[in-house]
């Protein structure tokens, strides 16, 4: 048992808390955690009669923005434990004003998604993707000629937080030549990891055959980032992967460059609108896979960030610090 036990308010709609928490995870969450209120959503938590005592809340996708009139009903919090990833959409200046220790279960959330990185890495160094639509149109059996085959390609990485550490780390099986870009990241701190820095955009993507895109989407920064200029760099043969924002693509300067360049490919896990317009030309586009936020965290993949936070509050429970915290500054880098 902890040294204290947590009073805590749980914000969860009832599918999400089935697949964040197995009923022995959530055995063992109230082993740590005086279960004060667990609440559908925010409007309930805002007239729960027990919210006032809450120090600790634990929430993921769906809770509204932490600002100081939500605040206000929550007095005693002192810990927010997002299962969840980026918290950039949860907190306010309000969160960071009153000191509270935000904990955001991100290093659980990322791991599916450098798994599907990795996986598509393998598929466009295999060429499966233009193949297997040429099989299904043509109706032939494409030569094998120009298939680049997955061992010692180069593959860039644009930005070097957590998600692509990761991919990097997978990515020593393919004896890939790995490279990244990441303005924000000492060039010894990527070394470290057998990746070579660079130092231009271009550069990077002049120089891969896989690029897959990690920078988060920060206003007035980030947005557009990837455009067409760049874009029309990669080599003969490219694939262009994004498991971030669809935002930080320039995407009419994409759709532009894959009907110029039909040699290159993009796989789109995230688009600027969501869904796509009805009459987007991604939908047509032969060079093109949409995949709809599969990359991230689904179903029974979700129970890590539960055991995440579990742990998390464990921590807290016993007077250590949490290991997960994200200060205000970070939280601006994460995707």
């Amino acid at each position: 048992m902890p040294t204290t036990r947590l009073r805590t308010a749980v914000v969860l709609n009832h599918a999400l808390k089935q697949e964040l928490f197995s009923p022995d995870d959530w055995a063992d969450l109230a082993d740590i955690a005086d279960v004060v209120a667990e609440c559908e959503d925010s409007a309930a938590l805002s007239v729960h009669p027990r919210r006032h005592e809450a120090e600790v809340l634990v929430t993921s996708w769906g809770m509204p923005r932490l600002t100081e009139q939500v605040l206000s009903d929550l007095p005693a919090l002192r810990v927010v434990a997002y299962a969840a990833g980026s918290v950039r959409g949860l907190v306010s200046e309000a969160v960071w004003a009153r000191d509270i220790v935000v904990v955001s279960a991100a290093e659980a959330n990322n791991e599916p998604v450098a798994e599907y990185v990795y996986a598509q890495t393998v598929l466009a160094l295999k060429d499966v993707h233009r193949r297997a639509h040429r099989i299904r149109t043509a109706r032939e059996l494409p030569a094998l000629d120009g298939v680049p085959g997955l061992y010692g390609q180069p593959v860039g990485l644009v930005s070097f937080g957590s998600i692509a550490r990761k991919v990097a780390v997978r990515l020593r099986h393919l004896e890939a030549d790995v490279v990244a870009w990441d303005p924000h990241i000492p060039p010894e701190a990527v070394r470290r990891l057998g990746v070579e820095p660079v130092a231009e955009l271009e550069d990077l993507f002049a120089r891969s055959l896989v690029l897959s895109i990690h920078a988060p989407l920060i206003p007035g920064q980030t947005e557009k980032l990837i455009t067409g200029e760049l874009l029309r760099l990669l080599p003969h043969g490219a694939t262009v992967i994004n498991t971030a924002r669809g935002a930080v693509m320039d995407e009419d300067a994409l759709i532009d460059v894959l009907r110029e360049r039909p040699d290159l490919y993009a796989v789109l896990d995230v688009t600027t609108r969501e869904p796509l317009a009805p009459d987007s030309p991604l939908y047509t586009l032969s060079n093109v896979m949409l995949t709809g936020h599969v990359a991230g965290t689904v179903s029974g993949e979700r129970r890590a960030m539960g055991r995440l936070v579990i742990e998390e509050l464990r921590r807290v429970a016993d007077g250590a610090l949490p290991l997960h915290a994200v200060s205000a500054d970070s939280s601006l880098l994460r995707a």
